[in-house]
């Protein structure tokens, strides 16, 4: 079957969310998401012509050979395209042959996939450019601004100094316990009233007083039976993440993400030595060689790839070496419910997976863009329909869609 059409639509929300559509000949359509990231569409207008005529069915050799156009360029927002691109063969592979991706790549391990809810600083929606600047969306009705933002404290504007309490993270907390998550992910990077500077990668005693504080009303809120993780979104030094993660080492955490520099993967294996919990990583990485070196050199015990850079291809390889090596994988999303619903399809048929991330909590119309609910009691629950199983309500697509941007074109 020949791919007849290429196209896209973007949606802001907490971040851009790009929805990749392929037309098959026989009538059927595929939809993917590829990861956000500056220029991202029109990579994908570069790539019409490479995949306009190709076989739907060839989706490896459809994959090698885009990558194999962009290896001057690549990895980064090419793989992201590429990977959106990946997905929307599935789905129309899927449809076309009347089976759900997971049964395409190869049956599943579980029906039902854990989510863990993404919970920030118990913060409301906080929407971001391709460039990791607060905006407000065109939607929001409020005139767009852009904000001077942290680049310690992840998405912290320095000018504000309303610095949440440990109630609002006890509330937060209980909050998602009660819609049925099992476990939970929040921040370390806060904004406190004790930073050094933007650049600083420092800690001061009185910040990791502050942020155990705050995590310590998370883990009294949530009780021994919901799991926590914290991220540190890259900030910190060798020395201060060891200082922090020694601190967080009473609240049994199910594992310490990024508290140092991705790239420092031997100063990783330094950390992992020296905190009592799981360190996690690999959101940024792209090969699979990047992958090894995480287990082999940083001796990194949570992987945490984000499908919508890497695709379902390369995921499958990497979850059998790092099964092979005992290391688990807790999949990175900040996806629409289309990137969500893919990367489910695909932690489906890992036996090594952990949970999958939910970033959507303060979306207000995350739920409207499917027929029904996507997640339900912290789990997303697989059916036995064609390709995803699921269809895009446009029309909501369309009332929240970024200005500028083709919709469908």
């Amino acid at each position: 079957m020949k791919i007849t059409r290429l196209s896209w639509a973007v949606i802001e929300a907490n971040y851009d969310w790009t929805i990749v559509r392929l037309d098959g000949e026989d009538g059927h359509y595929g939809l993917g998401e590829a990861y956000m990231g500056p220029g991202l569409t029109a990579i994908l207008r570069e790539l019409r012509p490479l995949v306009v005529g190709a076989d739907a069915f060839q989706i490896e050799q459809i994959v090698r050979r885009l990558r194999g156009c962009t290896v001057h360029a690549s990895p980064g927002v090419c793989y992201h395209a590429i990977a959106g691109i990946e997905a929307a063969l599935w789905d129309l592979l899927g449809k076309a042959t009347g089976q759900p991706v997971w049964k395409l790549l190869g049956g599943t391990f579980r029906q039902r996939v854990r989510v863990y809810a993404d919970c920030h600083a118990g913060d409301a929606l906080d929407s971001m450019s391709a460039v990791l600047q607060s905006r407000k969306p065109s939607w929001s009705g409020e005139s767009p601004s852009v904000a001077d933002i942290s680049l310690k404290h992840h998405g912290w504007d320095p000018s504000e100094t309303d610095f949440a309490g440990p109630d609002k993270y006890r509330a937060r907390a209980a909050e998602m316990a009660e819609r049925g998550f099992s476990a939970l992910k929040f921040d370390a990077d806060i904004p406190t009233p004790f930073p050094t500077d933007t650049y600083n990668r420092s800690l001061r005693r009185e910040e990791i007083d502050y942020v155990y504080e705050r995590l310590r009303a998370v883990r009294d809120s949530i009780g021994p039976g919901v799991d926590l993780a914290v991220d540190c979104h890259w900030n910190y030094t060798t020395a201060d993440a060891i200082r922090l993660g020694r601190a967080l080492g009473a609240l049994d955490l199910l594992w310490l993400e990024d508290p140092i520099p991705p790239e420092s993967v031997r100063q990783l294996r330094a950390v992992q030595a020296d905190v009592p919990m799981p360190v996690a990583t690999g959101e940024n990485q792209y090969l699979l060689t990047d992958f090894l070196r995480l287990i082999e050199d940083g001796e990194v015990r949570v992987l945490a790839p984000d499908l919508q850079k890497i695709g379902a291809l390369d995921a499958k390889a990497l979850s059998r070496t790092a099964d092979a090596m005992a290391t688990s994988l807790a999949i990175h999303n900040i996806s629409s419910p289309i990137g969500t619903i893919f990367s489910a399809h695909c932690c489906a048929t890992i036996p090594n997976f952990l949970a999958l991330e939910w970033h959507g909590a303060s979306v207000p119309f995350w739920d409207h863009l499917l027929p029904e609910p996507l997640i339900v009691r912290g789990e997303i629950e697989l059916s036995h329909r064609p390709g995803l199983g699921v269809t895009l309500n446009e029309d909501v697509a369309y009332r929240y869609r970024k200005m500028g941007e083709e919709f469908f074109a």
